[in-house]
């Protein structure tokens, strides 16, 4: 089998019932496509991880462990897994958004108003409060896991699956930065246990990004990224508005100083 950077799976079938139709992302431990569920007629999503993690049975029995734990999530602002498998590797099924992710508007030199930024928001804190309810921990808020149907309605995605999929993440290019560094806690900066106090505090990274175009606190290489924000509370930027306060509260050095995502 080829490198993830290569290999097109188009026109596969996984699992005797999931037909690969087109590639539409790539991202540092998986090729996303957009598939067809022979068995029920529907479009759906299908993340197809690297080739390399066949083997690794440790990583192998946790994403078994946290694809069950996140299929049965059942909320308006989290993305739907609808199935699993392994097929000369793993792959998850998810339901298929069409609106494009919030990374795809940023891209494209869009930000928000307020306002807008709001509704996003208030969109991730729900799903996020949902799953800390459940005791997942996301771990990897960023744009590009903020996803929007066909209604524009927001939902996590790899909610419940962020750390396995971190760990089989592999080395991006020269000059880029994981999505793990740019919206990484202090704690994860410092490799210190994470709670779901983490998440909040890379959705205010977010939400910042949102309303400037700009992610606070990213430096020429990663560790500079990380190390910038270890002892330099967020500054929420004038243009988030009346939310400027509970997103500086957000971006607070200690944990406990965060609100919670409810």
């Amino acid at each position: 089998m080829t490198s993830l950077d290569t290999d097109d799976q188009t026109g596969r079938v996984l699992g005797g019932r999931y037909r690969l139709i087109t590639l539409v992302g790539s991202g540092a431990s998986a090729h996303v496509y957009l598939a067809e569920d022979t068995n029920l007629r529907r479009r759906v999503a299908v993340k197809v991880l690297h080739p390399a993690l066949a083997g690794d049975e440790l990583f192998l029995k946790r994403f078994r462990t946290e694809a069950r734990a996140a299929a049965v999530l059942n909320h308006p602002n989290i993305m739907a897994i609808h199935d699993w498998g392994y097929d000369d590797g793993p792959y998850l099924v998810s339901e298929l958004l069409g609106g494009g992710s919030l990374r795809a508007m940023y891209d494209a030199g869009h930000v928000l108003s307020p306002s807008q930024a709001l509704v996003v928001g208030l969109g991730a804190a729900r799903g996020l409060d949902y799953a800390h309810g459940r005791q997942l921990v996301h771990r990897d808020i960023k744009p590009a896991n903020l996803l929007f149907d066909d209604d524009g309605r927001r939902r996590s995605a790899d909610v419940g699956l962020a750390r396995a999929l971190a760990e089989a993440a592999t080395t991006e290019p020269a000059g880029s930065l994981v999505g793990t560094v740019r919206y990484a806690s202090p704690e994860q900066a410092k490799g210190e246990r994470v709670s779901e106090k983490a998440d909040v505090y890379s959705l205010a990274l977010v939400l910042c990004e949102a309303v400037t175009g700009e992610v606070p606190f990213v430096a020429d290489t990663t560790i500079g990224t990380l190390m910038a924000r270890v002892d330099t509370p967020l500054e929420a930027p004038e243009e988030l508005g009346p939310m400027r306060s509970v997103v500086a509260r957000a971006g607070s050095l200690e944990p406990d100083d965060r609100p919670t995502a409810g």
